[in-house]
């Protein structure tokens, strides 16, 4: 379907009008070490304001582990009897224990509006933006694409004569 305005494919126009992803993503990226044990590792989540993070070894991605999966499990496991143990039978698990091994990545290069729909399949909130060897180089969250929405809808709620700047006669 064409839009009237620009004789181009609706897709492309909000395409260009969201840009990519590195153009929206957030560059400080908390990380979380596999070796963390789950409750540091919530407690630094929550200082630093986010819902989840990218899990790194070696500067790779491994993993990610938000919140809801840090604290889904007793915060300490039973050291015996047919309990539920973390994985190498230690008192207390760790982010390595109960991190989203799968992960869904996109590129800073990559249409934000692919990744909000890749963000949308998954039923994820936070994709980690990695580089071609796998390192994350930023990482794009919910809020990201809010605030990425709502700087096109500033700009065509503002028309082309009002963006201009006006200059003052002397």
């Amino acid at each position: 379907m064409l839009s009237d305005a620009t004789d181009q494919p609706e897709d492309e126009g909000l395409h260009e009008s969201l840009g990519t992803v590195g153009e929206s993503m957030t560059l400080a990226v908390v990380t979380l070490r596999p070796d963390t044990r789950t409750p540091d590792a919530v407690a630094m989540l929550r200082n630093h304001g986010v819902g989840g993070a990218p899990v790194v070894e070696a500067g790779r991605l491994i993993g990610i582990a938000t919140v809801s999966d840090l604290v889904a499990l007793a915060p300490r496991a039973h050291a015996t009897g047919p309990f539920l143990r973390p994985l190498r039978n230690q008192p207390e698990w760790c982010v390595r224990d109960v991190m989203s091994k799968s992960v869904c990545v996109a590129t800073a290069e990559e249409p934000l509006v692919e990744a909000v729909i890749k963000m949308d399949d998954r039923g994820v909130d936070r994709l980690p933006v990695v580089d071609a060897d796998g390192r994350p180089v930023g990482i794009l969250a919910r809020e990201d694409v809010v605030r990425a929405v709502a700087r096109v809808g500033r700009r065509e709620r503002v028309g082309p004569d009002e963006r201009r700047s006006k200059l003052l006669p002397d």
